[in-house]
């Protein structure tokens, strides 16, 4: 009586494997998502932000110690021993890497909504997707600038100019005769790449006041913050859109 030839992941041509590997790693990325969304919707964001920075630092630390024997990939306490050896403007040109990078993420996730389903899905999940990650943004930004200081403003300023964003788009701030945080946007990748094939500005209004409302909440719950103009507003020229920042009496 012959017996059926069992499928295994051991029976499958190198090819194969490799196409596993991928799938595995957007395993590994999407699932540490599910978590954290799901961590977000049960426990609230900010327990959620808790236990997603202590997770991020095992996490990356077990991953390194397992995977980098496979590339030959030399670490220092868990952490690829190649970034020390690596100049201020190779750093520096990584960081712009890695944040080109997430921006092609974002565009290429808003497309796959709308394309099959229309601008006006995609946009409420882009919206619902910056309430999240502006606020985990200004939670992390927050512990790695470590400061106490008394004007919550200039913690702001210094916040907002450690955003990934802040890494390929050009900015400027400034105080108002109120004491008021501006800020502005003189460079956005995504509106300049629009404009240069001769497209109207995105209309990202709706998004940017979901997106800067909960960053500066994340620094201080005692920052209000106001949109000056952004898409589909009319903007001056060279510039994408502007902020104002001020603090509840």
């Amino acid at each position: 009586m012959s017996q059926d030839k069992t499928f295994e992941i051991v029976d499958l041509g190198n090819d194969e494997l490799i196409k596993i590997v991928g799938m595995f790693v957007g395993h590994v990325i999407t699932h540490y998502g599910i978590w954290f969304a799901q961590a977000a919707l049960k426990l609230g964001l900010s327990e959620a932000l808790v236990s997603e920075h202590d997770v991020a630092q095992r996490h990356f630390q077990s991953a390194m110690t397992r995977l980098a024997p496979h590339f030959n990939i030399e670490t220092r306490n868990g952490i690829p021993a190649i970034l020390f050896e690596k100049s201020r403007e190779e750093l520096l040109l990584l960081i712009s890497d890695i944040a080109k990078m997430w921006v092609t993420g974002d565009g290429l996730w808003f497309q796959a909504i709308e394309n099959p389903h229309g601008m006006g899905l995609a946009k409420v999940v882009n919206d619902s997707c910056w309430s999240i990650f502006a606020r985990l943004e200004a939670f992390k930004i927050k512990r790695f600038l470590s400061v106490n200081e008394m004007d919550i403003l200039d913690t702001l300023e210094k916040a907002l100019k450690l955003r990934i964003y802040a890494s390929i788009n050009s900015h400027s701030s400034e105080r108002d005769e109120d004491g008021n945080l501006l800020f502005y946007m003189t460079e956005c990748r995504v509106q300049s790449a629009r404009r240069r094939k001769q497209m109207n500005d995105y209309p990202c209004k709706s998004a940017g006041i979901t997106e800067y409302t909960e960053f500066a909440f994340g620094i201080d719950p005692r920052i209000i913050t106001e949109c000056v103009y952004c898409p589909p507003d009319r903007v001056p020229d060279q510039q994408f859109c502007a902020w104002r920042f001020s603090l509840k009496e």
